[in-house]
């Protein structure tokens, strides 16, 4: 028998990667030039030529990424003598009558294709292009006859819009490099349990960061790659070289910052105005967000609601609920309240006023309500009248119980095609909830400015000599 030679010396990271296989869900890269694609086809033939007669596919999602990465890197590295490629099906096959589908997935309708469909293991080659529901259907399609260890293997940068789906189900699940036991839950939150065995239903997780750094082959042969990667924008470098998941290139609200929009909950003063901001949805959630504004003209969004499934009279009766014996200014809701039903000849806005929740319509420019939404999350310099110092601020905080509103914002992403838009995104309905309320209001300008030493000086001349003036003398008022 001929000896096959193949052509691939793994990288520690790599290994690392290759023998973690005691697991349900792999993710594996986070910066640039990792060697994370090739880990992928390297991993995927050792499977097939180990279990004969196993299935495999590979995901990219678009055909031209597939065509321009995994095809062409698997035809000129797989050895010819172990497997055939047949560029109709898109698929090799090996001498042991394992097959290994390279394919596409971009769109809800794709899952059609895969109804039947049984996979060994399953691979996603740049996870955060894909929505999560397509991932999580694909894991119905992970089973088989043959006892063989069946898994997903994902590898990719941060950013794009499946940026928030893959960090909360990976990154932010515990510590890198360790295997974690997640109890799932279903879409109420509520824990998993087999119908048989009464067992808690366990999905077993790791993160595996690897950086260029970790790829010294590739560092070798390009050494200025490292220094080509340092000379982008400082977003796209904490991404791409540092593998950072905090901030991505494309991130529409890149000014949102935990440290300054997040905050401890309090107790609201009673004398602060209060409003409530809801967007319709069935299998879409509904939202409904409860937002406070104290005297000095910061808001606080203090409440969220969002969950699907939900017919207009529960939405009713959730909002009322969740409200208690507060009162409001106003609720705006989407104009979607006032479409009228075909058999009950009701809108949902007259449902809600039956619990005397009264709504107005929203504005629904997009463009100009992002900018508006903008401005209450952009920070500002703001003066310590005790020290002098100054500070960073912000006119919108979110209470840390709105654990929805907190992991939307900064998921949301640049439209390709309009880019003063934000992209369709599965959790778009929160911000547009905000973005809702944000256009009810007065165009937010009250940011404070520092004040140089002469400006304050000027200032405490202006009030010593109003002070000498006599009572009834028109005073100057100053705003800053």
């Amino acid at each position: 028998m001929n000896t096959v030679v193949i052509p691939y010396e793994p990288q520690p990271r790599q290994i690392l990667y290759h023998q973690t296989n005691d697991i349900d869900e792999l993710l594996y890269g986070g910066a640039a030039g990792g060697g994370k694609s090739e880990a992928t086809i390297w991993d995927a033939l050792q499977y097939a030529l180990e279990c004969p007669g196993s299935r495999q596919i590979i995901f990219r999602r678009t055909f031209p990424d597939l065509q321009r990465s995994i095809i062409a890197r698997t035809i000129v590295a797989y050895p010819k003598e172990l497997g055939k490629y047949n560029q109709s099906k898109h698929e090799w096959t090996f001498v042991n009558e394992s097959i290994i589908e390279l394919a596409y997935f971009d769109s809800d309708s794709h899952k059609a294709n895969y109804q039947g469909a049984e996979y060994d293991v399953i691979r996603w080659e740049e996870l955060t292009q894909f929505e999560e529901s397509w991932y999580t259907y694909m894991l119905s399609r992970l089973r088989g006859s043959k006892p063989y260890p069946r898994y997903v293997k994902s590898t990719t940068n941060p950013g794009s819009v499946g940026h928030a789906w893959v960090k909360k189900r990976f990154i932010d699940v515990g510590e890198w490099e360790k295997v974690h036991a997640i109890h799932e839950v279903d879409d109420s939150g509520d824990k998993l349990y087999h119908p048989d065995t009464k067992e808690p239903i366990i999905t077993r997780r790791i993160f595996i960061p690897a950086k260029v750094q970790d790829n010294p082959a590739l560092l070798e042969a390009d050494p200025n790659y490292i220094v080509r990667l340092m000379k982008l924008s400082e977003q796209e470098r904490k991404q791409l070289l540092d593998g950072d998941w905090d901030t991505f290139s494309g991130q529409y609200f890149s000014e949102f910052n935990r440290s300054l929009h997040v905050c401890e909950p309090f107790d609201i003063p009673r004398e602060w105005k209060r409003f409530r901001s809801m967007d319709e949805g069935y299998n879409d959630p509904f939202v409904c967000i409860w937002v406070a504004l104290d005297p000095k003209g910061t808001a606080y969004v203090y409440r969220e609601f969002v969950k699907s499934k939900l017919l207009t009279s529960e939405q009713v009766e959730m909002v009322w609920l969740n409200s208690g014996v507060e009162s409001y200014d106003y609720t705006v809701a989407d104009t979607s309240f006032w479409n009228r039903s075909k058999t009950e000849n009701v809108t949902p806005a007259e449902l809600f006023i039956k619990k005397n929740i009264t709504l107005i319509q929203a504005k629904k420019e997009r463009v100009n309500g992002w900018k508006r939404l903008r401005e209450w999350l952009h920070p500002f310099d703001k003066v310590d009248h005790v020290s002098g110092s100054i500070y960073k601020d912000v006119k919108l905080k979110i209470f840390n119980t709105c654990l929805k509103t907190i992991e939307s914002i900064p998921s949301m992403v640049h439209d390709d095609k309009m880019v003063e838009d934000v992209a369709q995104h599965p959790l778009d309905h929160v911000p547009d909830t905000l973005r809702y309320w944000c256009m009810s209001r007065p165009q937010n300008v009250g940011t404070e400015r520092p004040w140089s030493a002469v400006q304050q000086s000027n200032r405490q001349q202006r009030f010593d000599h109003d002070d000498d003036e006599e009572e009834d003398a028109p005073k100057a008022r100053g705003f800053w």
